[in-house]
């Protein structure tokens, strides 16, 4: 699990990254990791302490800047470590760029504000064309507000501006297929075919073929932690919304039911569905207590969790002390050495009941 001190993909290191790796950004961050110090961070919509594995490691790159700017609709806990917090108006409250998709039946699209931002939060094009000003960039942000901007653009594309902002929707003429126009299929492939066998893996010395590497042995009384996602949240964006929280205020920990009842830690008195337990990664790492659920729907050596949950910022005054963040028990992780992807399903956690008085919630 080496960390590698990148800001960028290095050549040779990660031949198919296009990107630059958001790890290698905490690495260069923290003086003597690397050829290169950073010494500030502006952050757009991201709650890095919880989005990044090992967040211990992210919060010592944060401990290191000498600046930092957070831009977000809500009080998370990467704001709390900003310098400066610019509050963002929600996607209901601005206007924001032509989304035009080529699909098979084109069409144009536009978002528009239905409330006004409350307080002091400001649009996104808003905060860009300000801090532009400010750094004699003006020039490039020529329209007045972003409705001239986005009129423009519909208007250049030859489309009816009052018609489009009514419908917010312009539809194009389908598309024929290949089929229909006597065209020839052709595939972003080395050959210009579909690739059973990748040429391009093959080129670089990777596996042409996917090839099975089991994981890491799982310590007896362990499960491998497994995290996802919910239907009713959006990532972690979307876990202080008190409406959302009727269906889903907290998560849950999955475990097989017989799993749990084989543990012997806990043969003289049996877990329960729903009792409140602490996970323990195999660094030492303590989850929040979160519930237990029990059930045949998961496999006997691995354990769920929900991502997005487990808050701590006082200002997520709903969210905050509800379930576990799956973050703090990703303290190791693996990166693909094809594209410099990071590998967070290599963590094992074991179950303990909380020890009276040492674990809070909220």
């Amino acid at each position: 699990y080496k960390r590698q001190a990148l800001d960028r993909p290095e050549p040779g290191r990660f031949p198919l990254a296009t990107e630059i790796l958001t790890q290698g950004l905490c690495d260069v961050s923290i003086p003597g990791t690397g050829d290169k110090d950073v010494k500030g961070w502006f952050v757009y919509g991201t709650n890095l302490i919880q989005s990044l594995p090992d967040p211990e490691h992210t919060r010592e790159a944060l401990r290191h800047l000498e600046f930092v700017v957070a831009v977000d609709v809500l009080p998370t806990e990467i704001t709390g470590w900003a310098d400066v917090v610019l509050p963002e108006a929600i996607y209901l409250e601005r206007w924001d760029d032509v989304w035009a998709a080529t699909y098979r039946e084109p069409f144009v699209a536009i978002r528009q504000p239905v409330v006004p931002p409350p307080g002091n939060a400001r649009p996104g094009w808003w905060i860009a064309k300000e801090l532009a000003k400010r750094l004699g960039l003006d020039a490039h942000f020529p329209w007045t507000d972003p409705e001239e901007y986005v009129r423009t653009r519909i208007e250049l594309a030859g489309l009816d501006w009052e018609q489009v902002r009514r419908e917010g929707v312009a539809l194009g003429e389908r598309r024929p297929t290949c089929e229909e126009e006597g065209l020839e299929l052709a595939f972003g492939t080395p050959t210009g075919t579909i690739e059973l066998k990748s040429t391009l893996l093959e080129q670089f010395g990777f596996d042409a073929i996917p090839e099975y590497y089991p994981p890491d042995p799982i310590p007896a009384g362990s499960f491998l932690l497994l995290t996802g996602r919910a239907p009713v949240h959006t990532f972690g964006r979307t876990t202080n919304n008190r409406l959302l929280g009727q269906f889903m205020a907290e998560n849950e920990v999955w475990v097989n039911r017989e799993a749990a009842r084989a543990l012997p830690e806990f043969a003289a008195k049996p877990l329960e569905q729903g009792e409140r337990v602490v996970l323990v990664n195999q660094d030492g790492a303590r989850s929040a207590p979160v519930r237990l659920r029990l059930t045949e729907r998961i496999r006997g050596d691995c354990a769920f969790l929900v991502h997005g949950f487990g808050h701590t910022a006082r200002g997520l005054r709903f969210a905050r002390g509800r379930g576990a963040a799956d973050s703090e028990l990703i303290t190791r992780y693996k990166t693909d050495p094809i594209m410099g992807g990071t590998g967070m399903n290599v963590n094992t956690v074991r179950i303990e009941r909380p020890a009276e008085g040492r674990e809070v919630v909220g």
